[in-house]
Parts: structure tokens; sequence; C-alpha cells
């Protein structure tokens, strides 16, 4: 899914947030866009290529070409259910780091309508433990 529409909606959560949260409110920006980082990451892994301009043209452009074959089965960190349990954990002790998960939930639902109801298949695995089950044979 494009940044533009993960910007939008965590924006969306920021002003409805910002009167009972202040200025802490930025964190559901870093939550809800800056981590597809992890996008980048896996990019850089793969390819062995640090380009970030190649790497974004990658994702936005290339796997439509592909129909998003070039990242089946990849896992991307930021994207899985573990850290998102991490996450939720770490938010019952801090103000910032729920404001954060907010925007990782919606980050989140955004990609699962995407995935869902756009490509019609789930292309990535959201678990770093299922990953490493179903790839034990190929280390």
């Amino acid at each position: 899914m494009k940044i533009s529409i993960h910007l939008m909606a965590s924006l969306i959560l920021v002003a409805a947030l910002y009167p009972f949260f202040g200025w802490s409110v930025l964190f559901i920006l870093m939550g809800g866009v800056l981590i597809d980082a992890d996008h980048y990451f896996w990019y850089v892994y793969t390819y062995k290529n640090f380009n970030i301009v190649k790497s974004y043209k990658f994702f936005i452009k290339n796997l439509k070409i592909n129909d998003f074959t070039n990242v089946e089965g990849a896992v991307l960190i930021f994207h899985t259910i573990e850290f998102l349990l991490v996450m939720v954990l770490f938010s019952f002790y801090n103000k910032f780091l729920l404001l954060f998960t907010i925007g990782l939930l919606s980050h989140y639902l955004l990609d699962f309508i995407w995935f869902y109801f756009i490509l019609k298949r789930f292309i990535l695995n959201h678990s770093i433990i299922w990953w490493i089950v179903n790839n034990k044979h190929k280390v």
C-alpha cells in the first residue's frame, strides 16, 4: 500500500487524538508510516542494494508488474504478529508506545484491507516463527 494512504489515515488519527494527548500524537505517525522501513531493510537484504530510490520504485512499480511474486513469502519484521505483541505489551507501560501502537494498528488494518480486498491474497508471512518453521528445510 502506498505511503500516502498510511500518512492520511495517521493524520486523521493525529487530529482526532490531539486534544487528548497533545503533541505526543506524533508517535502515531511513526507507528502508522515509518514502520514501512522494514520494506527497505528487506530490499537491502535481498538485493544487496542500499539505493532507497530503487527500493521505493521496486515496491511501487515493479511489484505490480510481477503481480507481487517477487515478495511472496517474505517476512517484514515490523509487520509481524510478534512485533505487534511486543508493542501491545509495552503500551501498558508507556504513553508514547501506546500512541505508536495505535498508529501501528491503523497501518495493519489498512494493509489487511489492501491484501484481502484488493490483492485477494496474502503475499507476506506475518509471523517470524511461522516463517522460520516453513523455511527450516531451506536453511
